[in-house]
């Protein structure tokens, strides 16, 4: 994937990549709000990244010629659980001295359209609930809340959880 917009640059990882992910994935105020386990060491940040490749699921967010943060495009299922191939899920994590400058909107907004584009007829965002930044984001390109679940107990990192659902349609 390629999406270019004002400030950034949205693309596959690389392993080249990998001491920039470790850089913002091994801080615990960027993982602990993603949801995401902390990443330590630059072999398992280079493993990540190729599970990232394999699974064509996580992408580069790339500002100034730098990967600042990654954004996911995950498959969603039916309560049958066949494949939902209408919609799709993202996640997002970004450094924190990237936070507040609207980069992370701008790399939503890029992969929002581009999803809208190739047929996506709704995009889905679990967010915990006290994470308000992701929240506010999100509100502010016109996902609507829709409802709050208990975290699967295997995705739990350390403590059980909830998250909380936002949705947001092609026409807003």
């Amino acid at each position: 994937m390629r999406l270019v917009g004002q400030r950034v640059l949205i693309r596959d990882f690389t392993l080249t990549d990998a001491p920039d992910y470790l850089a913002y994935a091994g801080d615990l105020a960027v993982c602990q709000p993603a949801g995401m386990q902390a990443v330590l060491d630059e072999q398992t940040a280079k493993k990540t990244l190729q599970r990232f490749a394999l699974a064509h699921s996580d992408f580069a967010i790339v500002y100034a010629g730098r990967v600042i943060g990654n954004i996911g495009i995950y498959p969603r299922v039916l309560p049958n659980g066949a494949p939902d191939l209408t919609t799709k899920e993202i996640g997002y994590a970004l450094a924190q001295a990237y936070w507040g400058q609207g980069l992370m909107a701008e790399a939503v907004a890029l992969v929002c359209a581009h999803l809208f584009a190739q047929g996506i007829q709704a995009i889905w965002a679990a967010v915990f609930p006290d994470n308000q930044r992701s929240i506010a984001l999100l509100q502010r390109q016109g996902f609507c809340y829709q409802f709050t679940v208990p975290l699967p107990a295997g995705l739990a990192l350390d403590a059980p959880r909830d998250e909380a659902y936002y949705r947001l349609l092609p026409n807003g």
